[in-house]
Protein backbone atom coordinates (compact mmCIF):
# COMPACT_ATOMS: atom_id res chain seq x y z
CA UNK A 1 0.00 0.00 0.00
CA UNK A 2 1.33 3.39 -0.47
CA UNK A 3 0.62 6.46 1.47
CA UNK A 4 -2.24 7.49 -0.23
CA UNK A 5 -3.80 4.23 0.08
CA UNK A 6 -3.33 3.78 3.99
CA UNK A 7 -4.76 7.75 4.25
CA UNK A 8 -8.02 5.96 2.28
CA UNK A 9 -7.90 3.24 5.07
CA UNK A 10 -7.55 5.46 7.85
CA UNK A 11 -10.62 7.51 6.31
CA UNK A 12 -12.71 4.30 5.93
CA UNK A 13 -11.43 3.39 9.22
CA UNK A 14 -12.46 6.93 11.00
CA UNK A 15 -16.25 6.52 9.14
CA UNK A 16 -15.35 9.78 7.56
CA UNK A 17 -15.52 10.82 3.86
CA UNK A 18 -12.56 12.47 2.21
CA UNK A 19 -14.32 15.64 2.54
CA UNK A 20 -14.76 15.75 6.01
CA UNK A 21 -11.10 14.33 6.58
CA UNK A 22 -9.35 17.01 4.07
CA UNK A 23 -11.35 19.72 5.83
CA UNK A 24 -10.25 18.74 9.36
CA UNK A 25 -6.59 18.93 8.41
CA UNK A 26 -6.78 22.41 6.63
CA UNK A 27 -6.51 21.03 3.04
CA UNK A 28 -8.58 20.86 -0.14
CA UNK A 29 -10.96 18.35 -0.91
CA UNK A 30 -8.59 17.42 -3.92
CA UNK A 31 -5.72 16.93 -1.86
CA UNK A 32 -6.09 12.98 -1.86
CA UNK A 33 -6.26 12.74 -4.91
CA UNK A 34 -3.77 14.85 -6.06
CA UNK A 35 -0.96 13.64 -3.18
CA UNK A 36 2.06 11.93 -4.47
CA UNK A 37 3.77 8.75 -3.05
CA UNK A 38 5.32 10.97 -0.58
CA UNK A 39 3.71 13.24 1.70
CA UNK A 40 4.23 17.28 2.87
CA UNK A 41 6.22 17.63 6.72
CA UNK A 42 4.03 20.27 7.36
CA UNK A 43 0.61 17.92 6.05
CA UNK A 44 2.10 15.18 8.16
CA UNK A 45 1.97 17.21 11.49
CA UNK A 46 -1.79 18.11 10.38
CA UNK A 47 -2.76 14.64 10.66
CA UNK A 48 -0.66 13.85 13.88
CA UNK A 49 -1.92 16.38 15.74
CA UNK A 50 -5.55 16.15 14.51
CA UNK A 51 -5.67 12.22 14.68
CA UNK A 52 -3.34 11.29 17.62
CA UNK A 53 -4.72 7.10 17.64
CA UNK A 54 -3.17 7.30 13.98
CA UNK A 55 0.50 5.57 13.84
CA UNK A 56 2.67 7.85 11.95
CA UNK A 57 5.13 5.31 11.25
CA UNK A 58 2.30 2.55 9.70
CA UNK A 59 1.27 6.00 7.50
CA UNK A 60 4.83 6.16 6.29
CA UNK A 61 6.15 2.79 6.11
CA UNK A 62 3.13 0.22 6.76
CA UNK A 63 5.05 -1.57 9.63
CA UNK A 64 2.95 -1.88 12.23
CA UNK A 65 -0.53 -1.59 13.05
CA UNK A 66 -2.98 1.18 11.40
CA UNK A 67 -4.08 2.47 15.18
CA UNK A 68 -2.02 2.96 18.33
CA UNK A 69 -3.34 0.66 21.00
CA UNK A 70 -3.80 2.52 23.70
CA UNK A 71 -7.30 3.58 25.28
CA UNK A 72 -5.69 6.34 26.87
CA UNK A 73 -3.11 7.91 24.48
CA UNK A 74 -2.67 11.25 25.45
CA UNK A 75 -1.09 13.33 22.64
CA UNK A 76 1.17 15.62 25.48
CA UNK A 77 2.25 12.16 27.21
CA UNK A 78 2.49 9.98 23.76
CA UNK A 79 3.23 11.63 20.90
CA UNK A 80 5.66 11.06 18.69
CA UNK A 81 9.66 11.53 19.26
CA UNK A 82 9.11 13.97 15.76
CA UNK A 83 6.63 16.22 17.53
CA UNK A 84 8.26 15.75 20.98
CA UNK A 85 11.76 17.83 19.64
CA UNK A 86 12.35 20.43 16.96
CA UNK A 87 12.83 17.23 14.52
CA UNK A 88 11.86 17.85 10.65
CA UNK A 89 12.62 14.68 7.90
CA UNK A 90 15.74 13.92 6.10
CA UNK A 91 15.27 13.07 2.85
CA UNK A 92 19.00 11.15 2.81
CA UNK A 93 17.74 9.53 -1.02
CA UNK A 94 16.60 13.34 -2.57
CA UNK A 95 19.74 15.30 -3.32
CA UNK A 96 20.56 18.56 -5.08
CA UNK A 97 22.74 19.53 -7.30
CA UNK A 98 23.90 23.24 -8.20
CA UNK A 99 24.52 23.37 -11.58
CA UNK A 100 22.58 22.41 -14.99
CA UNK A 101 23.02 20.25 -18.35
CA UNK A 102 23.98 17.03 -16.31
CA UNK A 103 24.58 18.29 -13.12
CA UNK A 104 21.35 18.30 -11.94
CA UNK A 105 18.98 15.47 -10.54
CA UNK A 106 15.38 14.32 -12.00
CA UNK A 107 12.77 14.59 -9.98
CA UNK A 108 11.57 10.95 -8.47
CA UNK A 109 8.23 11.63 -6.47
CA UNK A 110 8.41 8.42 -5.11
CA UNK A 111 10.46 9.54 -1.76
CA UNK A 112 9.71 9.08 1.67
CA UNK A 113 11.69 10.25 4.75
CA UNK A 114 14.90 8.12 5.82
CA UNK A 115 14.59 9.58 8.94
CA UNK A 116 13.58 12.44 11.44
CA UNK A 117 16.36 14.43 12.58
CA UNK A 118 16.64 16.96 15.33
CA UNK A 119 16.80 20.39 14.18
CA UNK A 120 17.58 22.06 17.76
CA UNK A 121 17.53 24.91 18.31
CA UNK A 122 19.73 26.41 15.37
CA UNK A 123 17.09 26.00 12.71
CA UNK A 124 13.41 26.27 14.56
CA UNK A 125 11.53 27.36 11.74
CA UNK A 126 13.26 24.11 9.40
CA UNK A 127 10.68 21.48 7.78
CA UNK A 128 13.03 19.37 6.05
CA UNK A 129 16.51 18.33 4.91
CA UNK A 130 18.34 17.29 1.78
CA UNK A 131 21.84 16.48 0.59
CA UNK A 132 23.71 19.05 -2.03
CA UNK A 133 26.17 17.91 -4.56
CA UNK A 134 28.28 20.00 -6.52
CA UNK A 135 30.71 22.97 -7.08
CA UNK A 136 28.55 25.74 -8.10
CA UNK A 137 27.57 26.94 -4.59
CA UNK A 138 30.74 27.76 -2.97
CA UNK A 139 28.89 28.14 0.24
CA UNK A 140 27.86 24.37 0.64
CA UNK A 141 30.50 21.84 0.44
CA UNK A 142 29.51 18.83 -1.53
CA UNK A 143 27.86 15.74 0.58
CA UNK A 144 26.57 18.36 3.02
CA UNK A 145 22.94 18.49 3.82
CA UNK A 146 21.41 21.75 3.49
CA UNK A 147 18.02 22.60 5.91
CA UNK A 148 15.47 24.15 4.51
CA UNK A 149 11.76 25.97 4.89
CA UNK A 150 9.33 25.29 2.99
CA UNK A 151 7.91 28.23 1.32
CA UNK A 152 3.89 28.91 1.36
CA UNK A 153 3.50 32.42 -0.18
CA UNK A 154 5.47 32.85 -3.34
CA UNK A 155 5.25 36.43 -3.01
CA UNK A 156 7.11 36.15 -0.05
CA UNK A 157 10.37 35.50 -2.39
CA UNK A 158 13.63 37.09 -1.29
CA UNK A 159 15.40 37.93 -4.21
CA UNK A 160 18.94 36.96 -3.90
CA UNK A 161 18.44 34.68 -0.75
CA UNK A 162 19.29 30.74 -1.60
CA UNK A 163 16.50 28.07 -2.60
CA UNK A 164 16.25 24.52 -3.52
CA UNK A 165 13.53 24.85 -6.69
CA UNK A 166 11.85 21.63 -7.75
CA UNK A 167 10.63 21.13 -11.23
CA UNK A 168 8.68 18.93 -13.14
CA UNK A 169 12.16 18.03 -14.57
CA UNK A 170 14.55 18.58 -11.57
CA UNK A 171 15.46 19.70 -8.71
CA UNK A 172 19.07 22.39 -8.06
CA UNK A 173 19.94 24.84 -5.44
CA UNK A 174 20.13 28.51 -6.67
CA UNK A 175 20.68 31.99 -6.22
CA UNK A 176 16.99 33.69 -7.07
CA UNK A 177 16.27 36.46 -9.07
CA UNK A 178 12.99 38.04 -10.56
CA UNK A 179 13.13 37.24 -14.15
CA UNK A 180 9.87 38.88 -15.06
CA UNK A 181 6.10 37.26 -15.69
CA UNK A 182 7.12 34.11 -17.06
CA UNK A 183 11.17 33.05 -15.58
CA UNK A 184 12.69 32.68 -12.05
CA UNK A 185 16.46 33.14 -12.68
CA UNK A 186 19.03 31.06 -11.04
CA UNK A 187 22.24 32.88 -10.04
CA UNK A 188 25.59 30.39 -8.87
CA UNK A 189 27.46 31.68 -6.39
CA UNK A 190 30.87 29.96 -8.37
CA UNK A 191 31.90 32.69 -10.82
CA UNK A 192 35.30 30.67 -12.29
CA UNK A 193 35.23 30.86 -15.96
CA UNK A 194 36.50 29.10 -18.69
CA UNK A 195 39.96 29.88 -20.35
CA UNK A 196 37.64 32.11 -22.69
CA UNK A 197 36.23 34.00 -20.04
CA UNK A 198 32.40 32.41 -20.07
CA UNK A 199 31.30 31.24 -16.75
CA UNK A 200 31.15 27.79 -16.26
CA UNK A 201 28.28 28.03 -14.19
CA UNK A 202 25.72 30.14 -16.12
CA UNK A 203 22.85 31.87 -15.24
CA UNK A 204 19.35 29.45 -16.39
CA UNK A 205 16.06 30.77 -16.75
CA UNK A 206 13.18 28.84 -14.70
CA UNK A 207 9.85 28.91 -16.49
CA UNK A 208 7.35 29.85 -13.67
CA UNK A 209 4.60 27.40 -14.85
CA UNK A 210 6.97 24.30 -14.25
CA UNK A 211 8.09 25.00 -10.29
CA UNK A 212 6.31 22.59 -7.71
CA UNK A 213 7.71 24.26 -5.13
CA UNK A 214 10.30 26.38 -3.28
CA UNK A 215 12.25 25.89 -0.09
CA UNK A 216 14.34 28.29 1.42
CA UNK A 217 18.06 27.42 2.64
CA UNK A 218 18.57 28.02 6.65
CA UNK A 219 21.72 26.86 6.71
CA UNK A 220 24.31 23.89 5.93
CA UNK A 221 25.65 20.87 8.25
CA UNK A 222 28.82 19.36 7.35
CA UNK A 223 30.89 16.76 9.18
CA UNK A 224 34.81 17.74 9.13
CA UNK A 225 35.73 14.08 9.58
CA UNK A 226 34.33 10.85 10.99
CA UNK A 227 34.56 11.81 14.92
CA UNK A 228 35.09 15.25 14.70
CA UNK A 229 32.49 17.92 15.62
CA UNK A 230 29.18 18.75 13.34
CA UNK A 231 29.79 22.49 11.42
CA UNK A 232 27.13 25.06 11.10
CA UNK A 233 26.92 27.12 8.52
Amino acid sequence: MTVKERIKAFIKWKKLNISAFCESIGVSNAYISSMRVSIQPDKLKSIALKYPELNIDWLLTGKGEMIIDNDNYQLSDNKPDYLKKKLIPMYDDVITKGGVDGNVIEVDSSHSPSEFIDAGDWFPEATSAVRHYGDSMVEYPSGSILVLKRVVDVRLLMWGRNYVIETSEYRITKQLQDGGNDYIIGYSTNKDTYPDGKQIHSPIYIPKDTIRHFDVVLGCVIKEYSDGGIIIR
